[in-house]
């Protein structure tokens, strides 16, 4: 369930985070297109014409005043002219889009012969040769008054955008998570018979509201609970009384009544008793229990010579298994459940047996009675189900199987019923190391 809640956030965060970069991209790419380009291209058409305007002062004016006008060019537009002599031009410039943009418009009005340089030692100045009147000038100029390009500082726009839209976006995946993460984990700890305290009722709306109906659903549980307790306590402690009145009663029929009739009596009685003893098992809850160490083929051991002393036939096949923190009364019931179970179905010896493998600790309980039918082994889990025709026909409440199968869900165990091989049924709870 961690990793449930784990991956909804990371999941949350890389939907949102895709959806932002695409956003971010797309803007990029029209704010390109529909804005950077347009600029550029009346940013070199007004430069162009600058350079006509150069052109056009190169053929008419006298020698005296052309030098007075290239003089004011360098000073205030940080144009320089120079006379041309040979082939010193250095370097076409490299076809940028702005570049590439600035040429065509050049070539269309001096030229095909006009072209754009760049010389090395000055990667900052363009360089075009005009031809005017009957002599040829270098113009030379700062390179952003044609080829301005802001890509970078819009790439870095857009980084700095999205990143700021990641830490948005992981706070609130964050703030949606972390209730959802507090709830799946009582969720799951209720579901395992625990008594998991309040979630608090933070977050969004939603989740403020499913968060409040957990809590009502829990104390309703608790309340339903506690009263199915106190019935069936009631109920089997107002039993006990005239149980025991009527069991001195049969025992004083001795010499009045048939020796076997009286026997069928007592044993009534005592599958009574039995039957009361599973409802107060099946009504008392685990979770008020604390955890302890517990050494399993220890306690198997203790419930198997129990179970010799009141006559049954058991025998174990114990393994050194590791200490695991369980409740250690209700594991000793689910043991002593699967023993009864299968001394009261198997018709023989029980074999008690422990194993150690992996990340669990695997407790079986094997007999040599009829078996389950497979179709019925998870059926026969549920509280007040039986299935005489498959075993003995022994009076019972059918509690047995529940009470084990609660007691391990409690402690997150798995709990299996299964063929034993050469005939009988196989009851085996396999612990996980790490409870």
């Amino acid at each position: 369930m961690r990793w449930w809640a784990g991956s909804f956030f990371w999941r949350t965060l890389a939907v949102l985070v895709i959806a932002l970069v695409a956003s971010q991209a797309a803007s990029f790419l029209l704010f390109r297109q529909q804005v950077q380009q347009p600029r550029m291209a009346m940013r070199i058409g007004q430069f162009v014409s600058h350079l006509k305007t150069i052109h056009a002062a190169l053929n008419t004016l006298p020698p005296g005043a052309e030098r007075e006008f290239i003089d004011r060019l360098a000073e205030k537009e940080g144009i320089r002219v120079f006379p041309a002599s040979g082939h010193d031009g250095g370097r076409i410039a490299a076809d940028m889009p702005g570049m590439r943009m600035f040429r065509e418009r050049i070539k269309g009005l001096f030229g095909d012969d006009a072209e754009v340089f760049v010389r090395p030692g000055a990667p900052g100045i363009l360089w075009v040769r005009l031809h005017a009147g009957n002599r040829d000038f270098w113009v030379a100029f700062p390179r952003n008054r044609v080829d301005r390009d802001n890509t970078d500082a819009l790439l870095y726009w857009m980084l700095a955008g999205v990143a700021i839209a990641i830490l948005a976006t992981a706070l609130i995946a964050w703030r949606l998570n972390r209730p959802l993460a507090r709830l799946a984990k009582a969720a799951e700890d209720l579901g395992k018979g625990g008594d998991p305290p309040p979630v608090p009722e933070s977050g969004p709306s939603e989740v403020r509201a499913v968060a409040r109906a957990f809590n009502r659903m829990k104390d309703d549980l608790k309340h339903e609970e506690r009263e199915r307790t106190t019935f069936l306590a009631g109920i089997s402690h107002d039993l006990r009384t005239p149980l025991a009145r009527l069991r001195l009663d049969v025992e004083m029929l001795e010499g009045r009544v048939d020796g076997g009739t009286q026997k069928g009596m007592v044993s009534d009685i005592e599958d009574m008793n039995a039957i009361i003893d599973q409802f107060i098992d099946y009504a008392r809850s685990e979770a008020t229990e604390a955890f302890a160490p517990v050494n399993l083929s220890s306690l198997a051991k203790d419930c198997a010579e129990r179970a010799a002393r009141a006559g049954a036939r058991v025998s174990c096949e114990l393994a050194d298994t590791p200490v695991l923190m369980l409740r250690p009364l209700a594991v000793q019931r689910l043991v002593d459940n699967l023993v009864q179970n299968a001394v009261k179905h198997g018709g023989g010896e029980v074999l008690l047996r422990t194993a150690s493998a992996g990340r669990e600790v695997t407790l079986s309980v094997l007999d040599r009675g009829p078996g389950i039918p497979p179709a019925d082994i998870e059926r026969l889990k549920e509280p007040f189900t039986r299935r005489d025709e498959a075993r003995s026909g022994r009076s019972g409440a059918g509690l047995g199987l529940a009470i084990v199968g609660r007691i391990a869900k409690a402690h997150g165990a798995r709990f299996d019923l299964a063929p034993r091989e050469g005939g009988g049924l196989a009851a085996s709870v396999a612990f996980p190391v790490a409870t």
